[in-house]
């Protein structure tokens, strides 16, 4: 971008940004998108009563984005919980024919393993975005996908297929078709 100071046009640049890294970051998560779309596809097949995706701090964020971006778009009945709220208060919407989607980067933060066994002891099926193989999170999931980085594209990723399946992303191979062309 170039901002007029004084009448002197100057480009400027972010700090520390590497567009190039950036981008290469968004192939590697676009890349996912069809081992996204078998897993999505799966579990529409298996059918649920609710889509839960399950949080604390940062995925706790992301899981808010991808719900507004659910909630204004679908009929699929899909929420937010925070893994430490759930701990204290229960969910009774959640049941054993409920999908609960999380993200792990480290795959050890205490209230998500401790949220992920209470349902899994209910019997809940769950659906795992870890960033590295072999930790206490990814051993609990019934549906996993690892790969580092992009956890906001990955849950938008799985969301957009539920859509589509559900017949609500009439032009979702058009937006696929942008997506990759321009990241």
């Amino acid at each position: 971008p170039f901002i007029c100071v004084g009448g002197i046009e100057k480009e400027t640049k972010m700090l520390k940004f590497d567009e190039e890294k950036q981008l290469a970051s968004y192939k590697e998560g676009l890349a996912l998108r069809g081992q996204i779309e078998e897993c999505a596809d799966k579990i529409w097949a298996e059918g649920f009563d609710g889509i839960y995706f399950l949080g604390i701090g940062g995925t706790y964020a992301s899981s808010m984005q991808v719900v507004t971006h659910m909630t204004g778009r679908s009929t699929i009945p899909a929420y937010v919980e925070n893994a430490s709220e759930y701990l204290t208060t229960g969910n009774r919407r959640l049941t054993d024919r409920s999908l609960v989607v999380f993200s792990s980067v480290t795959g050890s933060t205490e209230e998500m393993i401790e949220a992920v066994d209470v349902l899994k002891k209910k019997g809940v099926r769950l659906l795992a975005f870890i960033d590295f193989e072999g930790t206490e999170l990814a051993k609990q999931a019934d549906y996993l996908i690892v790969s580092p980085k992009n956890e906001q594209l990955k849950f938008f990723l799985f969301a957009n297929r539920l859509m589509y399946n559900h017949g609500e992303f009439p032009d979702y191979d058009r937006y696929n078709a942008e997506m990759d062309a321009h990241l």
